[in-house]
């Protein structure tokens, strides 16, 4: 059975706007996640075409990998693979919502930046490329 964790993440907000928001509401959270929503709502229809319609993969950070993109990292002069499917990362019969966490276990459950030490190949991809390389072209 496949257990999912909720993920969050952490925004910089500065302490004076946080400090007027928890005097007005005891839930800012609930408030700020409205207001994104809200957001998200007024401008679904500004999303390229191109981004809106990807159907299944996993957004890491600024790339969209789209499923049954593969993945690999050199732990000990060997190539450890997984794949995308769905939204998920499938190593070794292991789920992981998140590259990096996937990568990790691939590397011994070691820490490492995957972006470094990651390389990928989409679907449409004929060759290997590196993480960092598809980060620093804002995901493409």
């Amino acid at each position: 059975m496949l257990a999912i964790q909720e993920d969050f993440v952490a925004v910089p907000l500065s302490i004076g706007i946080y400090r007027q928001l928890l005097e007005r509401c005891p839930h800012p959270n609930a408030v700020i996640q409205d207001v994104i929503q809200d957001f998200l709502d007024r401008t679904a229809d500004d999303i390229p075409p191109l981004k809106k319609n990807r159907g299944s993969g996993l957004h890491w950070e600024v790339a969209f990998l789209p499923e049954k993109t593969r993945i690999r990292t050199k732990h000990h002069g060997q190539y450890k693979y997984a794949e995308i499917k769905g939204d998920y990362v499938i190593y070794e019969g292991e789920t992981f919502s998140s590259v990096a966490a996937a990568i990790n276990r691939m590397r011994g459950n070691t820490q490492n930046n995957a972006w470094k030490v990651t390389q990928v190949m989409r679907p449409t991809d004929s060759e290997w490329v590196g993480a960092f390389r598809i980060r620093r072209q804002g995901g493409l």
